[in-house]
Parts: C-alpha cells; structure tokens; sequence
C-alpha cells in the first residue's frame, strides 16, 4: 500500500487567481467535486478563494469530508521591499493553516521576468541574494511563529526553475521542495517520450523532496510548442498538461523511483486546464485519481 496521500487543488478546476479565473468556478463546486471524485484533502489554492473565515471554511469542509493538506502562498518577490511588506498576508495564511492542522505552506514566484523569463537574465548578484533572502525570511517566520514548514515550488515562467536555480535556492534558503513534475520537466526535460529529469532530479535531491505535485505533459503538443517558441501561458490554454497516463512522465517509473527514495507524504494531483468546464475538470480529476490507484501510487 502507497504511502502517498491523495489531494488536490483549485487550479486543476481552472482557478488560478482569487476571484476563480480563469475558469470562473465557484468554490462550492470546486469542494463538492473534489470531494465526488475521490479526494482526501485539498490545498487552499489562491489565498481568497475559498472562505477566510475559519467557521465558514470549517462548515464546508467537514460536509464535504475534506482536510486541508497545505496553504498556497503566491507572491511577487521581485516587487517586494522586504518580507515585512508581505508579512501580514502571510501570517493570515499560517493562521488558517495551523487552524486546519496543517503544516506546510506552498510557496511560488509570479515576478514579472518575461514571456520566456528573459528579464531575469540581466538580474545582478545583489538582485538575485535579495530575492531569495525575502522567501528566506517568510520561512524563518512560518516556522517559528506558527510551526509552518514552507516548502517551495519551482515554477515555469519564474525565477526559479531550472535545475540551476532550483539549487541555488535550496542552498541559500535551506527550504525544501514542492516539486512539480510537469513544471519541472516542461523546462528542465528534453521533451522525448519516457524523458527522466523528473526521476534524474529526485534521486539526485530525494531528502529534499517533502511535498508533490503530480502533473504530466502532452508529448504533441509539447512539440509544437518547443518548435513555434511558444510562451507558457498559451501552452496551457492549448492543453499542453495532460491526463498523468497519457504524457511524456512515465509514472510507473516515477512510483517506482519514489519507492526506492522511500516517498511517504503528500502527492497533489493536477491538471492545468485554464479553459475547461467545471464537468471536463472532474472528469480529469476522477480520471487522475483512478489511474494513480490503479498502478498503486496513492491511497
């Protein structure tokens, strides 16, 4: 039996921001769905989507059965000051985590570095060390004040994801990781079928990884965009994440690489799918979940 708790997450309904574009999705649909289709748990997704006020939140959850498995924390780093220009959201957000008993808060980058990250290209060693001491003190801050683990997740079209600045990362900061298979592969693999970055990575850092996002690429389209050079955001709008069966990851290979490294935790299923209805995003969800439990990956 798996050692992998399944979750999910409000982006694989399409919700990426608070207001729920693109897609639009209520929230209640999102948790009444996620629920249907076989889900334990849920990360929060973009910090007021789902209700802020803990009895509400708490109502909705416990009917539906679901936990709560980490907080999202979005943020653009580049623009920011200091951790202490952001730091009130972030302690909002480990309250809620902690009221849920839960101990992670995923955090990514949104900076502004370009349709194909370019901008970060002229970044100055002083740019780069201010960067990360940011999301090295909101760290230090979750973790002493709320007990909050925050593991961070690379990110395509962010200052950090390739494998270089992934590295850079875990030694500056000495976080751990949320690794996204897809995004992780869509800028770090070579596009092939069977292709391994994904499997390379973790068992080059499998102490660093502490949280998963499972996500798989559709080789075609992946073709198509690696030849016409085309930007990320229109690469999801054309479906370039895919069913986990059906993508260039081979996820039986990926179970077998997290049997070895002795994987036990978290393992958030998802699908980027901007544009999809509410009823072809539980359709994938359910499709995801069968398919992971069909080849032993989660409970």
């Amino acid at each position: 039996m798996s050692g992998i708790i399944s979750a999910t997450a409000p982006c694989s309904w399409g919700v990426w921001w608070a207001d729920g574009t693109p897609s639009k999705t209520p929230y209640r649909t999102f948790l009444d769905q996620a629920a249907a289709a076989g889900y334990q748990s849920i990360e929060l997704g973009p910090d007021g989507y789902l209700p802020a006020e803990e009895s509400l939140l708490r109502e909705e959850l416990e009917a539906r059965k679901l936990t709560v498995c980490a907080g999202t924390a979005c943020c653009q780093f580049d623009q920011q000051a200091s951790f202490e220009t952001f730091r009130p959201e972030i302690e909002a957000l480990c309250r809620r985590i902690k009221a849920f008993d839960a101990k992670y808060l995923v955090t990514m980058d949104e900076s502004d570095v370009g349709l194909y990250s370019e901008k970060k290209d002229a970044f100055t060693t002083h740019q780069w060390e201010d960067f990360l001491k940011k999301i090295h003190h909101m760290a230090q801050f979750a973790e002493a004040e709320y007990g909050v683990e925050v593991l961070y997740h690379p990110h395509i079209k962010s200052m950090i994801e390739t494998e270089t600045e992934i590295t850079r990362l875990m030694e500056y900061t000495g976080l751990n990781l949320c690794f996204d298979t897809g995004h992780y592969a869509y800028v770090n693999g070579d596009g092939s079928r069977d292709e391994t970055s994904v499997i390379d990575f973790i068992r080059k850092f499998p102490e660093r990884i502490k949280y998963l996002h499972f996500k798989n690429i559709a080789y075609d389209v992946f073709q198509k965009v690696r030849r016409e050079h085309i930007d990320s955001d229109t690469a999801f709008d054309i479906d370039v994440m895919c069913d986990l069966a059906d993508g260039i990851i081979n996820y039986k290979e990926l179970k077998s690489v997290l049997d070895e490294i002795g994987y036990e935790g978290i393992g958030v299923i998802e699908q980027d799918m901007p544009r999809a209805t509410a009823k072809q995003a539980f359709a994938a969800a359910k499709r995801n979940l069968d398919y992971l439990r069909a080849i032993n990956m989660v409970c």
